[in-house]
């Protein structure tokens, strides 16, 4: 990783969860943003720019695939890793359909193993 932080931003509606996580990747020197739903998310990203959005399905109001529809229409390429507990093909054929760079089954890993992964992937 450079030696400029790579900024994230996780869409996650626990805040258990949010928390696990913004520990990680700070510990890993990432600059990690964390929004509750995807409208905070739409929100946030008019004004701020982000090298990765980490993406919960299960959301209150709008859910992580619409989100991402609606990312994709706008033209927006940043690159989006699914992070669900949602398993099954039509999910997975869904996120690679709007070009998800991967989906992770949050309960297959532990947080240290997502934070590897992320850095594979950024």
């Amino acid at each position: 990783m450079s030696a400029k932080k790579k900024k994230i931003l996780l869409v996650e509606d626990e805040p258990l969860i949010q928390d696990i996580y913004l520990k990680k990747f700070q510990d890993a020197g990432f600059d990690i943003t964390c929004v509750l739903s995807a409208e905070e998310a739409e929100k946030i990203l008019r004004i701020r720019s982000f090298h990765l959005i980490i993406l919960d399905i299960l959301l209150p109001k709008e859910d992580g695939f619409s989100f991402l529809k609606k990312l994709r229409k706008e033209k927006n390429n940043i690159p989006v890793v699914v992070f669900s507990n949602l398993e099954g093909e039509e999910y997975l054929k869904e996120a690679k359909k709007h070009k998800a760079k991967d989906y992770l089954i949050k309960a297959n890993y532990t947080p240290s193993e997502i934070v590897q992964k992320i850095q594979q992937i950024i």
